[in-house]
């Protein structure tokens, strides 16, 4: 069924956004218009020309919903929440789900320390990153304690340690945690952490440089001769990152290159003109126009972004540029600028963006091609009807039924797509019944994809054999679900006894509906492994989902034994604390000054917990 465009007569006029559906009810398309009918007009007088963006999506468009606002802006950030919450197919979207690491440094504490976290909280500690790689994360750890010699031992190790580690040894640490150091020499170090983290090495190294001439003129050569190595630590450092401007501008750079089917977006980030990170971006290409893949770009990646420098260099101009500054400079603060540069250095940095997303989009081509032969051997091998380019799998986790919890995956074209990752806490099934389990997360899964008018998967995957194969054709059926193929993949048993493939591995087995005896795969090695690789990812979601149940459970089992604690004071601990290890290794101290929570109770938990 296609849209009948003459309805487009009764489409407002005013600015809103505007939400295309498929047939099945998913969503297509979602965009932002100063006009409504006149936008949309627009996409299927297109309908003429040769467009990707019509080819792949106006002929599949069977409705159309739409939201009036009051003005453009309004309808911008409309559309931008709708599009982070709906992930429509045929938008720009960054699959960039992670969580990413950052760098916090508390420096209220008398001895700070400079830690890895993945979450920020707004507690007054300092945060930088976040950060891409975790090993170039740890390459910095590791400068830092040499030049900046602070403790790295977590708090509970630092308050009970009783002899100085081996970072004290080498003196990449003061021991703090042993010896008498100088809260005030501490507390320079902190502030040398910052500023460094912070892009200011010059600032750096004349602090550094007082220091060194004040130890000297008190004639404390040793320490003076450490800070001279510091300071040729940081001036070594300076010069290695040193990579692309003459400014000392905070800025990002974003360069796009389109190629066979595939956009790839690098985002170069300089901050006081030090190249200090890259990140890139592969997705598919509709043949939109730069501009509007920018937009697209620039709208979504900033709406996370705990700092937006005040110019952005791009390598086309976006469309709405002027919106996009209106935007970027409210939730800045300050006015911040999108450029376009033709000349000069800042074309030189764009350039280099370009070259990289070139290089990028390359890399991605050959990796494409691999995982495109591969899925269309999964095609091939297990008799699908199409090439699957979403497949999900399902997987249940207890221990003899208690705290029984499901998890499903999502891997687009081969690779997890984890914005689509779902939890489910089993609620009507007791005891050990994996088969109920099984039907109660496929039909809350599939049951809010049609009533949300979500993406269905090509290809369901269930981790086991034919039962569970069997209770998903079931599920589906009831619910109306077509188009979606089914398999199930399990240890296999042959004859009584178990199949192994060799080093005392069970041999695995994939069963297909229609098709008595599983599916053997003795030449078809990588088809099984890609089928392996989904199940454990589901295998290892759950797991992580069922510990999470299970220290929460032993939290509250071990504080329901102390008399004081009750529903609401245990929330107030497990916020402040965030886990049950955490408040066995709090200080005393630290328990009696608990806000909501009265110091007696926080001295029963000291003694409760230190003579278990």
């Amino acid at each position: 069924m296609q849209f009948d465009t003459t309805q487009l007569e009764h489409y407002p006029t005013a600015p809103g956004v505007y939400i295309m559906k498929g047939a099945r009810g998913e969503v297509l398309y979602i965009g932002k218009a100063k006009n409504l009918r006149s936008r949309l007009r627009s996409h299927f007088s297109a309908a003429m020309d040769e467009r990707y963006s019509t080819r792949f999506f106006v002929n599949r468009v069977a409705s159309i919903d739409y939201l009036v606002t009051t003005t453009e802006k309004e309808a911008f950030l409309l559309e931008n929440t709708l599009i982070k919450r709906q992930r429509p197919r045929y938008n720009i979207r960054l699959r960039d789900d992670k969580t990413y690491i950052s760098l916090r440094l508390d420096a209220k504490q008398e001895y700070a320390r400079l830690e890895v976290i993945r979450r920020r909280r707004k507690n007054g500690a300092y945060y930088f990153g976040p950060y891409t790689s975790t090993s170039a994360v740890r390459d910095v750890l590791q400068l830092l304690q040499r030049i900046f010699p602070l403790r790295s031992c977590k708090d509970s190790v630092f308050r009970n340690r009783t002899r100085p580690c081996l970072l004290y040894q080498i003196e990449n640490c003061l021991g703090p945690c042993v010896y008498e150091v100088d809260p005030e020499e501490y507390a320079e170090l902190v502030r040398g952490v910052i500023l460094f983290l912070k892009g200011k090495e010059q600032e750096v190294v004349r602090m550094l440089d007082e220091r060194m001439k004040a130890h000297a003129e008190a004639m404390e050569f040793e320490k003076a001769a450490r800070v001279r190595d510091q300071i040729a630590a940081v001036r070594k450092t300076i010069e290695r990152q040193r990579v692309a401007s003459h400014g000392l501008e905070d800025r990002d750079v974003i360069a796009q290159w389109s190629a066979g089917g595939r956009i790839a977006v690098i985002v170069l980030t300089y901050r006081s003109g030090v190249l200090i990170e890259s990140r890139d971006f592969v997705f598919a290409d509709y043949g939109e126009e730069a501009g509007k893949v920018l937009y697209g770009f620039i709208s979504q990646f900033y709406h996370e972004q705990k700092y937006i420098p005040a110019e952005i260099l791009a390598s086309a101009e976006p469309e709405e540029r002027e919106l996009l500054e209106e935007w970027l400079g409210g939730l800045k603060e300050r006015r911040v600028v999108i450029g376009v540069p033709q000349r000069g250095e800042k074309r030189r940095l764009v350039e280099l963006g370009i070259e990289n997303a070139r290089e990028r989009l390359e890399r991605a081509a050959a990796g494409d091609q691999d995982r495109e032969e591969l899925l269309e051997e999964v095609h091939k091998k297990l008799r699908l009807k199409k090439t699957p380019r979403r497949i999900e799998c399902v997987d249940i986790s207890n221990i003899s039924g208690t705290m029984a919890v499901g998890a499903l995956v999502v891997f687009a074209d081969g690779e997890a797509e984890k914005s689509g990752y779902r939890l489910f806490k089993i609620r009507t099934v007791e005891g050990s019944d994996d088969y109920a389990m099984m039907r109660e997360v496929l039909e809350r899964h599939f049951r809010r994809l049609k009533t949300e008018g979500g993406e269905m998967p090509d290809l369901l995957l269930v981790d086991g054999g034919k039962g569970q194969l069997s209770i998903a054709r079931v599920v589906l059926k009831a619910l109306g679900v077509t188009g979606v193929e089914l398999a199930a993949l399990a240890k296999g048993r042959v004859e009584g006894r178990v199949r192994r493939s060799g080093a005392g591995s069970e041999e695995e087995h994939v069963y297909v509906p229609g098709r008595k005896n599983p599916i053997m795969f003795k030449s078809h090695r990588a088809v099984l492994h890609l089928l392996q690789r989904i199940r454990d990812e589901a295998h290892r979601f759950a797991i992580s989902y069922y510990q999470r149940l299970h220290r929460k459970r032993n939290l509250r089992s071990l504080l329901d034994e102390l008399a004081g604690v009750g529903p609401k004071r245990k929330r107030i601990l497990l916020r402040h604390f965030g886990s049950l290890a955490k408040i066995k290794s709090a200080s005393r101290d630290e328990l009696k000054n608990i806000p909501g929570i009265p110091a007696s109770v926080g001295e029963s938990l000291y003694e409760f917990f230190h003579t278990q």
